[in-house]
């Protein structure tokens, strides 16, 4: 049997399209990992929560992770996250009850932190930290709001509120 260059394609595509529907339809998961008896941390897979679904957090951190060298997007995610922390969460920051951290994953120091977020490359994640434990979500919307600076702002800092 001899199969067309335009069937093999189709064919693949057709596999593609199944499993990104077959993906979407199957249930998300939350990973828990258990560092000691004393501290959890969760993290929601697929994008699935922007924030941890905590009320009251003890502490909130909002941790940039970056590598070294950085695209525009990147850069511009730093940049905005810092600054709506900094800005709209001054006494946040001056209490102790919010922290913005920048870790570059391209730097060896940096790997325990990486390991506790799970994270590579470029990403913002949210650890609403209550009782003890870290509530460790990855923010996959800001994204979105890159091209739209006052968007980014309220986008985020209205995500943190919901936190306090």
């Amino acid at each position: 049997m001899k199969f067309s260059k335009q069937n093999v394609f189709f064919g693949i595509m057709i596999l593609i399209l199944v499993g990104l529907i077959i993906n979407e339809l199957l249930p998300k998961k939350e990973i828990v990992l258990k560092e000691d008896v004393q501290k959890v941390q969760t993290v929601a897979t697929g994008g699935v929560d922007e924030v941890p679904q905590i009320k009251k957090a003890d502490k909130i951190i909002i941790a940039n992770f970056h590598a070294t060298q950085r695209c525009a997007s990147c850069t511009a995610l730093g940049r905005l996250s810092e600054k709506t922390v900094s800005e709209q969460f001054a006494n946040e920051i001056a209490s102790g009850k919010m922290e913005f951290k920048s870790i570059n994953v391209d730097l060896p120091e940096n790997e325990e932190m990486m390991n506790l977020y799970q994270a590579s490359g470029s990403s913002l994640y949210i650890n609403a930290i209550k009782d003890g434990k870290d509530n460790i979500v990855k923010n996959m919307k800001v994204w979105q709001y890159l091209t739209d600076d006052q968007a980014f702002v309220n986008y985020l800092s209205t995500q943190l509120k919901t936190l306090l």
